[in-house]
């Protein structure tokens, strides 16, 4: 996002549900006034693979098809089984730019969403016939109004959805980035480009929505990539194996050894200048500037396999249904680090964005959030397809 982060318009939203318009849950929960990060006590034993921020606080998604949030009591489940009912694992979450839905992906074709306002679970899986494993997957636009919803799978797949004005997700040619190996992430600083990589090295680069994709790296890597982080054309993370968190600049990719056992990086998120990763062994890192990163060691050894930056608490998620947490200052600011992000975003967010978000979380009453309601989505298909 431009101007502000993702974070500045969550924080508005997160302080407006505070206030008392929102509360999830009331089981007990660790928590930090220090800054320090804490195991938090889990609803699942079951592994939790992905997390993201929302207007609501932060979400994670999981095996079973446990999607799951945080409010002022603590951790609790918001969805059991998935969409589908079926328990089908949950690889990949992320937010509408107002953080009033999250998307959800995995096994089986499982595509799902679930609105935070309207407590609405959607079941979107398996369109245009597809049931490989959903990787990962990718959000821009106002939930219900004009998401664009980029999902990528093992079969290096990658299908775009974009909301109509019946409601519907219209769906576009489906193409392979990457020649076909396994995409473990995709992510977007605009509506139109972003970035996504490939178990077999390749990282590549679209400004027209997904539609054609320019190879831009990484030549030289020689181990697996996990995640990546796409805060704009000359500003991409991209966690590896061996302890490695690349950094590419718009000309040129620097490998960072971030961690000193060499240990796998699985996740990492940026927002702004802010930037967390998380791996193996229970270690996060936080990024500092362009090229440094602060690893923490936690009480934890479970391999985490996915991070998040928030509004009121960051988070980190893995294996076992691990879950820690980190307090936000609300002072907290977005400081200039000296590495140009040019997002060239159209859909950047601004004042509108930020009222938005705020009004949204207001019309939230509710205890506790459950699937109060279910529908089955629709797709269609782009003309001349």
């Amino acid at each position: 996002m431009s101007e502000q982060t993702r974070r500045d318009v969550l924080r508005l939203a997160t302080a407006s549900a505070t206030a008392g318009v929102l509360t999830l849950g009331s089981a007990a929960a660790a928590q930090s006034n220090d800054g320090e990060w804490t195991r938090a006590e889990s609803p699942t034993d079951k592994a939790l693979n992905d997390a993201v921020d929302t207007a609501a606080g932060p979400f994670a998604a999981g095996a079973d098809g446990n999607v799951i949030a945080r409010g002022e009591g603590g951790w609790r489940k918001v969805v059991d089984y998935g969409p589908q009912a079926r328990s089908r694992r949950l690889t990949g979450i992320d937010a509408t730019d107002d953080g009033s839905a999250v998307w959800f992906v995995g096994g089986s074709g499982v595509i799902g969403e679930y609105n935070v306002e309207t407590q609405t679970l959607t079941n979107y899986s398996a369109p245009k016939g597809k049931t490989s494993t959903w990787e990962d997957c990718a959000v821009r636009g106002t939930a219900g109004e004009n998401e664009r919803v980029s999902f990528v799978n093992g079969s290096g797949e990658l299908l775009v959805g974009v909301r109509q004005d019946s409601g519907a997700m219209q769906y576009e040619a489906v193409i392979e980035p990457g020649g076909g190996s396994t995409i473990p992430g995709i992510d977007f600083h605009a509506r139109e480009a972003g970035h996504v990589c490939t178990t077999s090295q390749f990282v590549g680069e679209t400004t027209d929505g997904g539609q054609t994709w320019e190879q831009i790296g990484i030549d030289f890597a020689g181990g697996a990539f996990f995640d990546l982080a796409s805060r704009g054309e000359r500003d991409v993370n991209v966690a590896a194996g061996s302890g490695i968190v690349y950094r590419y600049d718009g000309f040129r990719w620097t490998p960072h050894v971030v961690d000193d056992q060499r240990r796998a990086i699985r996740a990492v998120d940026r927002d702004g200048s802010a930037g967390l990763a998380a791996g193996d062994g229970g270690t996060i890192y936080e990024r500092q500037s362009a090229g440094q990163w602060q690893q923490y060691e936690t009480a934890v050894e479970s391999k985490l396999d996915g991070v998040a930056t928030g509004s009121a608490y960051d988070i980190a998620v893995g294996d076992g249904g691990t879950i820690l947490e980190r307090a936000v200052a609300s002072s907290d600011t977005d400081a200039d680090d000296g590495n140009s992000t040019d997002t060239g975003d159209e859909n950047g967010t601004n004042s509108t964005a930020i009222t938005t978000a705020t009004v949204s979380t207001n019309t939230l009453s509710v205890d506790s959030l459950s699937v109060e309601n279910y529908v089955e989505g629709e797709w269609i298909e782009a003309s001349g397809q």
